[in-house]
Formats: C-alpha cells, structure tokens, sequence
C-alpha cells in the first residue's frame, strides 16, 4: 500500500520544504512536495509526523561490519547505510542476507578487501605481486559483491596506479588507507577518496618519529609529529587545492582520533557506552588501537595533532573540498550509530554549517559510494530510508539526536 507522511517539515538534500510530504510505495520514494498542494487519494495511508523533521537516512562512511556486535544501533541512531572497509565477503553477504530478510541494520556498501603488494597487511587483506594480477582480482571481488576498492597500507605506486586505471574503467570507486604514498600522488592518479586525516596529511611530515610498539601501542603512529605541522605554506596550499581540483571525497574520520578525550569521558555524542562494549574494547584484540602505554606527554602529543587535523578539515571546507562522514565503526569509544553524531559534530567545531554536516553524512557520501539519487536524499527514486527528528537539525548539528522514528526500506523501525 502507497504511505505518505505528511505533516512535517522535509530537507531532501537540497532544500527544506513545508509544510512537506514523502510518498513511497514498498522501498522506494515516489513522490516529494509540499503538502498543502496535493490531495492524496483514499488508497494512500498518512501517517502524520506532528512537525517534526524528516531527512534522509545517515550514512557512516568508513565502518568494518566484521567487528560489530550491535548492528541495531545504528538503526537506532538514524544510520541506515554504511560503507565497509575491508570486512570478510561471508560476514558481508551475510549481513546482506539480515537485512533483506527484514533485520533492524543498515545496508552495507563493501569496498571489498584491502589490496595490498607482496604480502597482506592484516587479515582479510588480499595482496597482488604484479600488475597484471589487478584485473582479475577486481572482477572477482565485483562477483562476491564489492561497491568499490580500498587500496591498503602495502600497495606500491604500480600497484595503486594498476587499481585506480581498472576500477575506473568498472566505473567504480577507489579510496586509500596509506601512509607511505603521499596524497597528492594518488590525487594525481584518479583516486576517488583518502580515508582517514593523517593518510592526507602524512607527506607534509618531514619524517615519521619511530615508536616502540613493545612499550606502547602502534595507534600513538597516527599522532607523533602530525602536531608540528605547519598549517602555512605553498605545499599546504597546493594539496588542498589538489584535493579540491580532483574532486575527491576526503573522510578524515576525525571521531577516531578523539579517543583520547572520550576515554576521559566515557561519554561519546552523550551517550553511555554499555557494559557490553566496554568489554569488547578490553580485549586484547584492539591493543593496536588503545592507549597502552602512553605517558602524559602522549596524549599531549595527541590532542595536539587532533588540533591540527581539525585545522586542516576547516581549511578543505573552507575551500570546497567535499569532506564526508566517516568514523572507523567499532573502534574503542565509536559506539554504532552514536559515533556518526560526534563526527559530525567535530565537524561543526571545523565550521561547517549543520545542514553541511548533515550533507556530509547524506548527499556527500552517497557520491562517495557513487549513489547518488539513490541514498542520501529524498527524491522519486530513492529508497525509503528516513529519519523522523523532533527538532531542526540546520539549526544544531545536535538535533540529529532528536530521533523520533527511523524508516528502513520504507519499514518503520
């Protein structure tokens, strides 16, 4: 049966409408407008949405679906699509198969496999050995279900360059998690997003200070001399104009590098970590992900880099390169769901208006996963994932909070 909500005030992605109304017939949008223009007919069932907001579903641009144990949460906190970045094709076909069959998750876009040279990185990783290798590893992963690729901390120039060429050519996305290749390189290649801050801002370092992973944890790597960064200068300049000019995606993921101070507050976008994932980050698994080890001087160190690294978000921002919203989903302290909130509002502490936060998590990241028309706005076509809010969210990044009702595949949750 065709459902309208009527009674509210729509942002589709682009502008705000009310008195507005969403129409949709099983997953997909059919119509959008205002509502004091159109008189629905008796086989429509309205549902009213007593002045609240409706936007498009949130989507978490860097999320690894492997290690989660509370999809739901996401739901709960208005992201219903996420973008995977390296997780098995069994957890991730399964993961499909949930939410097909109607469970409360959100859709899962897969990069596929991180692709590294010579020899894996990290498990799940798939490396090649020469060029002439990379075609057939993209189709293949095409087969088991890949959106796009993710070039990995071990791919080599020829590598990434081999990557880039393909996937273009398959019409699909790349983006990287590197530290040795600078950014403007890959920029110049074709990339079609960075993940992270440091992997933008690594070539600016006039070395990489060395850390001793026996006396403390690795994660202090993505802080150590990101704080002596000059935020001045011709190679600042022509980076983010590079950025800019190539029309990439950049995801700084910036809620990941707050772990820090969120470890202080126990208390990520306001929201009580439960028990259960307490625990699940006690585990000796994310030691290469904690603070072990880490002196005063260390987390010194590291709120200092996050300094810079919001300086620098402010900077592409301010120069028009599209920044989009990611967080690196269930790292310690990054809630399900609740993380997305405090990336955007980290965001907003880089001035970003709300509704360009909002763009962020919505109509910048479906061109991040290249759909866009499809997620991420409310529009004829679209599928029917919605957020009901009981305050505007162009007013305060914060009413993205004011969850009221959640739509998956037109289904309210």
């Amino acid at each position: 049966m065709p459902t309208a909500i009527i009674n509210v005030t729509v942002w589709d992605g682009s502008r705000t409408i009310s008195p507005g109304f969403v129409l949709w017939e099983g997953e997909t949008i059919t119509g959008v407008g205002r509502a004091d223009t159109v008189r629905f007919s008796s086989s429509v069932r309205l549902v009213d949405g007593k002045g609240g907001w409706l936007i498009p579903g949130l989507i978490d641009l860097h999320v690894h679906v492997d290690e989660v144990k509370t999809p739901e949460l996401f739901v709960r906190y208005g992201v219903t699509s996420v973008r995977d970045m390296g997780s098995s094709p069994r957890v991730v076909a399964e993961w499909r198969r949930r939410w097909r069959a109607g469970d409360k998750r959100p859709y899962v876009y897969w990069m596929g496999r991180n692709i590294d040279t010579g020899k894996p990185s990290w498990w799940e990783a798939v490396a090649v050995r020469k060029p002439a290798e990379v075609p057939a590893l993209l189709e293949h992963l095409r087969k088991l279900g890949a959106d796009g690729f993710k070039l990995y901390v071990n791919a080599d120039r020829i590598t990434a360059g081999a990557v880039i060429d393909y996937a273009r050519w398959m019409g699909l996305p790349v983006t990287a998690h590197h530290e040795t290749i600078p950014a403007s390189e890959l920029l110049r290649l074709g990339i079609s997003g960075i993940e992270h801050a440091h992997c933008m801002l690594h070539e600016l370092l006039a070395s990489r200070p060395r850390i001793d992973e026996k006396r403390k944890s690795g994660y202090l790597r993505v802080f150590a001399g990101f704080g002596r960064l000059s935020t001045e200068g011709e190679r600042v300049q022509r980076l983010m104009e590079l950025a800019y000019a190539t029309s990439i995606v950049w995801t700084p993921t910036l809620s990941l590098y707050d772990i820090p101070p969120w470890w202080k507050s126990k208390s990520p976008a306001g929201v009580s970590i439960p028990a259960d994932w307490r625990a699940e980050w006690s585990r000796p698994y994310w030691d290469f992900i904690s603070t072990r080890g880490w002196t005063p001087a260390d987390f010194r160190t590291a709120e200092r880099a996050v300094e810079v690294y919001k300086h620098f978000v402010r900077e592409a921002y301010r120069l028009g390169v599209l920044i989009g919203a990611g967080t690196d989903t269930p790292a310690p302290g990054l809630l399900p769901g609740a993380a997305l909130h405090h990336e955007l509002r980290l965001l907003a502490e880089c001035g970003f208006s709300p509704e360009d936060a909002l763009r962020a998590a919505t109509v910048t990241a479906a061109k991040a996963l290249r759909q866009e028309g499809k997620v991420g706005v409310l529009q004829p076509g679209a599928r029917a994932d919605m957020v009901l809010l009981e305050k505007s969210p162009l007013e305060r990044v914060e009413n993205l909070f004011t969850v009221r009702k959640v739509y998956l595949r037109g289904r309210e949750i």
